[in-house]
């Protein structure tokens, strides 16, 4: 391409050149509009030749090369249109999606926590029910013990009362019957 411009400004400067030698030449050094209309006719028909020449050669394949760097321009501005609408696209769906991922997350946390807190409550009953069987054991326990040794005093009151002596059988008997008067009444005392 360079050498085909090359090529057409070597011609014209050629043709020029001899043109001013010729006009020189005959007019004996004189102005360069001085000449007849011939001379004037050659460089209006140098000038039009040089014209289409340009044209053909360097005007049609630079707007050609203008015309495909305008048009990949444009294609890159519309790829970068196209990618910043995709963009903004997967910016929505990210925003959707860690919307979505959020909501799960506190949904899943609250039904953590009623978890947690209702196998607290149900710790909490277990605990108190042993608790409570603990007590009453414990409560059966201690008064059995007490009615035991009260038997053991009323024996040793009764054989100093009696005069006699109380006879195993006797204290075993007083004592099962003092142990369920005790069992049927709820808060535990005695009535006498």
């Amino acid at each position: 391409m360079a050498l085909r411009i090359s090529t057409i400004v070597l011609a014209v400067f050629l043709v020029s050149a001899s043109a001013w030698a010729a006009e020189t030449d005959q007019t004996g050094g004189q102005g360069l509009f001085s000449g007849s209309f011939a001379d004037a006719l050659w460089t209006v028909v140098a000038f039009a030749v040089l014209v289409i020449v340009l044209g053909k050669v360097a005007w049609k394949p630079m707007v050609e090369k203008l015309n495909a760097r305008e048009q990949h321009i444009q294609r890159q501005i519309d790829a970068a249109n196209d990618a910043r609408q995709q963009a903004e696209r997967l910016l929505d769906e990210y925003k959707q999606q860690g919307v979505k991922i959020i909501t799960e997350a506190t949904d899943q946390a609250q039904q953590r926590q009623e978890e947690l807190l209702e196998r607290a409550i149900q710790e909490v009953l277990a605990i108190k029910q042993k608790a409570q069987g603990d007590i009453e054991y414990a409560r059966v326990a201690a008064l059995e013990q007490l009615w035991a040794e009260a038997a053991d005093m009323v024996s040793v009151l009764s054989r100093e009362v009696l005069g006699r002596t109380v006879t195993p059988e006797d204290t075993r008997r007083l004592t099962q019957d003092a142990i369920e008067q005790i069992k049927r009444q709820p808060d535990g005392s005695r009535q006498i």
